[in-house]
């Protein structure tokens, strides 16, 4: 642990050392308080409230060494992550830390990483939704690495239209691993056959003959209801087909806004200059990729209108043609079967 830093910050307060921001006399005898309420709970190993404590004396009286002792705390907590995250911000902000005190946090960090993996999820389809230990959420493609500390971890995969994946994974210190997953299509129900109820045995034949032998009424005039052909059952089709993948495109192109977003928030937190440019370079990625899917989706959503509106036309348009086909479709039922009588006048 890195111990050093415990008390140096509580001198610099009460010494009125400079600070980013001034705090009234008020806040900095709040900030005492806190921080010595964290000193008192960590020496008898309450790291949890020794951490609530150290987190409020930041939040009044924002100083780099206490996040010495918070990291401290997330070590003691067996949270490695976290831990590695305040060190490291430790380094980037305390600029009047000595060599020493510099040297120790690089120790911790190197001995944390031997306690973390990074693991690159790869998940198709695109757009599915990533739930890692029931927290950790991202949405495919995930283009960064992920840090988790070693151990055992739950991973569940979900999109509308697939079956759900949970899997169970190691990870262990200091290593980088790969997941693949691909999704399957969900399977639709079988739909179940209605039950033909039996008729009276007496009337069965006779119900049977009258269900053959019933003239077919022709529609008068324009009244005589929808009748839908080929141009309508095509155009509703390719309605369908464009909007699903219009929708799927659309969802893909949020989630390459999203990665953009993380890889902007690792540029501006990274430590180092090849950090820096590794998330530089993954947000340019993002960015392209995001731009390419968005201008298919307005292709996709312009082409779905259009189907849409043939659609419509199609179920609305009678031809004034005589000769044109028409179906009916009746009901049947008989002592051992059941079903239905399709005819067709022409």
């Amino acid at each position: 642990m890195v111990r050093f830093l415990f008390f140096a910050w509580a001198c610099l307060v009460l010494a009125g050392a400079p600070r980013v921001s001034a705090q009234t006399d008020d806040e900095r005898a709040q900030a005492r308080a806190a921080f010595q309420r964290g000193v008192e709970a960590y020496g008898g190993e309450r790291f949890e409230e020794a951490l609530r404590a150290f987190q409020e004396a930041y939040r009044v009286a924002p100083h780099p060494s206490v996040r010495v002792n918070m990291a401290n705390c997330y070590e003691r907590l067996s949270r490695p992550i976290e831990a590695l995250d305040h060190f490291e911000r430790f380094l980037v902000e305390a600029e009047g830390a000595s060599d020493e005190q510099k040297r120790e946090v690089r120790a911790a960090i190197r001995r944390l990483r031997q306690q973390v993996g990074e693991v690159f999820f790869r998940v198709q389809p695109e757009g599915a939704s990533l739930r890692i230990d029931g927290t950790t959420t991202r949405t495919a493609p995930v283009l960064e690495a992920i840090e988790l500390a070693r151990g055992t971890h739950e991973l569940e995969v979900t999109l509308d239209g697939y079956q759900t994946t949970t899997r169970s994974f190691e990870v262990r210190g200091g290593d980088r691993v790969e997941l693949n997953v691909t999704l399957e299509e969900a399977v639709e129900a079988p739909v179940e056959a209605p039950v033909a109820t039996p008729l009276d045995e007496t009337n069965a034949e006779a119900s049977v003959e009258a269900s053959l032998l019933a003239p077919v009424e022709e529609p008068e005039g324009d009244g005589g209801g929808l009748r839908l052909g080929v141009p309508f059952y095509a155009s509703a089709a390719a309605t369908v087909a464009l909007l699903g993948t219009t929708v799927g495109l659309g969802v893909a192109a949020l989630g390459a806004e999203s990665d953009f977003d993380d890889a902007v928030i690792r540029s501006n937190g990274a430590p180092t200059a090849a950090e820096r440019e590794a998330a530089r370079q993954d947000g340019l990625d993002a960015d392209r990729k995001a731009t390419r899917l968005a201008l298919a989706t307005d292709i996709l959503a312009v082409g779905t209108v259009l189907a849409a509106g043939a659609t419509v036309f199609f179920l609305l348009w009678h031809p004034d043609d005589e000769d044109t086909a028409t179906t009916q479709v009746a009901p049947l039922a008989g002592p051992n079967a059941g079903g239905l009588i399709v005819r067709r006048s022409f």
